[in-house]
């Protein structure tokens, strides 16, 4: 009966000194309902969709194998495969009738993404960067107008 008790207690001890992993947080994209998240499988999202604009593959720069870029027109996003499965590493916005999750959009002032995002970013050359798990947020700004707006996966 000792044993017993002793074997339990140590039991206890071991489940009470693991932890469970919280989710990361991510920079997420939405667009007609769904969710881009950077790291994630794309193949749902793709098949949701439908057919891009455009689509296109070319040798990747960050990973092993190829690119592969879906051109929505108002945004494009780009994926690799990674152990078998199409990934998300990049989405670009390329006009102002889409925006990020929290409303800011290419033609929005440089205001209106501080008081929405902060200033915990980098900038670099009129690059402002913001990073939350496995993904950067960049806008590029010129003259106080945002420019450009691009969600990347972060590579190790």
């Amino acid at each position: 009966m000792k044993r017993i008790l002793i074997a339990f207690m140590i039991m206890v001890m071991i489940a009470g000194c693991t932890q469970n992993p919280e989710p990361t947080q991510n920079y997420t994209f939405q667009i007609k309902g769904l969710e881009i998240t950077m790291g994630e499988t794309a193949i749902d999202f793709l098949v949701k969709t439908g057919n891009p604009l455009n689509q296109y593959s070319a040798p990747s720069c960050a990973f092993d194998g190829d690119d592969t870029v879906y051109d929505f027109g108002s945004y494009q996003i780009t994926t690799y495969v990674k152990n078998g499965k199409e990934i998300f590493t990049g989405v670009y916005l390329l006009d102002d009738s889409v925006s990020t999750k929290e409303g800011v959009k290419i033609g929005s002032p440089l205001s209106k993404m501080l008081s929405t995002y902060g200033d915990d970013y980098q900038e670099n050359y009129g690059a402002y960067t913001y990073s939350l798990g496995l993904t950067d947020l960049s806008f590029v700004v010129i003259n106080d107008v945002i420019t450009s707006i691009s969600y990347l996966h972060k590579v190790d």
